[in-house]
């Protein structure tokens, strides 16, 4: 799970299992988050976070929940469309780590050493986004 400012700097990342679920996550991302940048406005996520304990998370942030209803949910919430489109940014995020073929793979078994490398390639990318803005 992770939270990004656009697709090259990413706020707070944690790593589960692959067996495990994301969504429980949300609301210490949500706490890591709001320690870095204070206010959160919006928080885009996908269907697998919607619920209503995470959704409950949001507006404890004072954050309005952008997520799609699963097709099951009896009420569903109305949906901001195109503040869902940003979600695109932290897939572009993910797609960028992802050409590093060991994150992409997750060679490691130890969530502290993935989590090592996840930061030293988010530095790759930030380093790397930059010199290409400096160069234009």
């Amino acid at each position: 799970m992770m939270t990004a400012v656009d697709e090259s700097t990413p706020i707070a990342i944690d790593v589960v299992a692959g067996s495990r679920h994301d969504a429980p996550l949300l609301k210490p991302i949500l706490a890591k988050t709001a320690d870095r940048v204070g206010i959160i406005d919006e928080v885009v996520g996908d269907k697998g976070f919607d619920g209503e304990p995470q959704r409950q998370a949001c507006r404890d942030h004072d954050a309005v929940p952008v997520i799609p209803a699963k097709s099951n949910r009896v009420n569903p919430e109305p949906l901001d469309k195109p503040a869902y489109r940003e979600r695109n940014r932290i897939e572009r995020l993910f797609a960028k780590a992802k050409e590093f073929r060991r994150i992409a793979t997750r060679y490691d078994k130890r969530k502290r050493m993935f989590v090592g490398w996840l930061h030293l390639v988010f530095g790759f990318i930030r380093l790397r986004t930059k010199t290409n803005v400096n160069r234009a």
